[in-house]
């Protein structure tokens, strides 16, 4: 799942993504021969070598969740290990040290969002999705529970009567958009929301999305055609869908097939931007319970960005 495109209600002709440039890798000779690397390397064999019911065998001795398939059930156990390995080394190479730092930016929250947008049963290249249903969860990172919510309907301009097809898809009635402020209402309400909970000022956080499609094909447009700016915050994200795959070394598919590699389930309605949004949190406190390094590996394109800046200047 790594390798494919992330599309959510309709496919995306958005520019290639750029990533930060990455310096150039030089190899030091000492931390190659470090046992470290091979008592690791031991680890993670034997692990491989054990029958699935050992592994959950070996993960409930070690007081760890036994439930999930197969794979990530051998990844949770791995990463256990690993830390025990590298925590008992009096002087672990350093890139194998950051292992250990799950909070690389030093990040106080996550902005977990997933919203829900206007659409038509088969959309048409040119469509624009205006944003219904605004929710944000505001995520703790020390504490890994949840500290606020801000849950808005919004009512669309563009395409202000929904279709049928929107309508049994979302669980959004027309009367709850038609009642329901504008998104530029809504952002000047979610932005003061911010400034109350400090965040940016006294709090890092991070956005966290369940694929591209929230910022790239629903959130950007919509700042376009709203004239609202383009929050900075947004222009580098992490990708839950993106960081599961990765760190489980499998295919992650749409939010319930995580939920069910994990051995959980959707709790809620599917397609109900707040359902949704708490589900994708109960996915990122999973990885990072087992062990993930939280990573932006989601960037929008500086092009795409300074063509924003010069359309709003006009």
């Amino acid at each position: 799942m790594a390798t494919q495109s992330y599309t959510k209600k309709g496919s995306s002709s958005f520019p290639s993504e750029e990533t930060p440039t990455s310096q150039p890798w030089v190899p030091v000779p000492y931390a190659s021969h470090h046992p470290l690397y091979g008592q690791m390397a031991a680890k993670s064999g034997h692990v491989n070598s054990l029958t699935a019911h050992k592994v959950k065998e070996l993960l409930g001795q070690l007081k760890l969740s036994a439930r999930g398939c197969e794979e990530v059930l051998r990844k949770r156990l791995k990463s256990h290990l690993r830390r025990q390995l590298i925590q008992s080394d009096p002087a672990p190479p350093s890139d194998v040290l950051s292992l250990t730092v799950l909070n690389p930016y030093g990040l106080d929250y996550l902005l977990v969002l997933d919203f829900e947008a206007t659409c038509l049963e088969k959309n048409p290249p040119d469509y624009i999705h205006e944003i219904i249903e605004f929710p944000v969860l505001l995520l703790n990172l020390q504490t890994l529970h949840v500290d606020a919510e801000f849950h808005t309907y919004v009512k669309p301009v563009l395409n202000p009567v929904l279709s049928d097809f929107c309508k049994r898809l979302t669980g959004i009635g027309q009367t709850q958009v038609d009642n329901a402020p504008t998104f530029s209402e809504v952002f000047r309400n979610f932005s003061l929301w911010m400034e109350e909970k400090e965040l940016g000022s006294k709090l890092k956080f991070a956005v966290l999305t369940d694929c591209p499609w929230d910022i790239k094909e629903c959130l950007f447009p919509q700042c376009v055609f709203a004239r609202v700016p383009f929050p900075r915050y947004t222009t580098k994200w992490i990708d839950v869908r993106k960081l599961f795959a990765s760190f489980y070394q499998m295919r992650s598919g749409n939010l319930s097939k995580m939920l069910h590699h994990l051995g959980l389930k959707f709790e809620g309605r599917e397609h109900c931007g707040l359902h949704d949004t708490r589900n994708i949190t109960r996915i990122i406190v999973q990885l990072i319970t087992d062990g993930c390094v939280l990573k932006y590996n989601r960037f929008m394109p500086d092009d795409v960005l300074k063509q924003f800046d010069a359309f709003r200047q006009r």
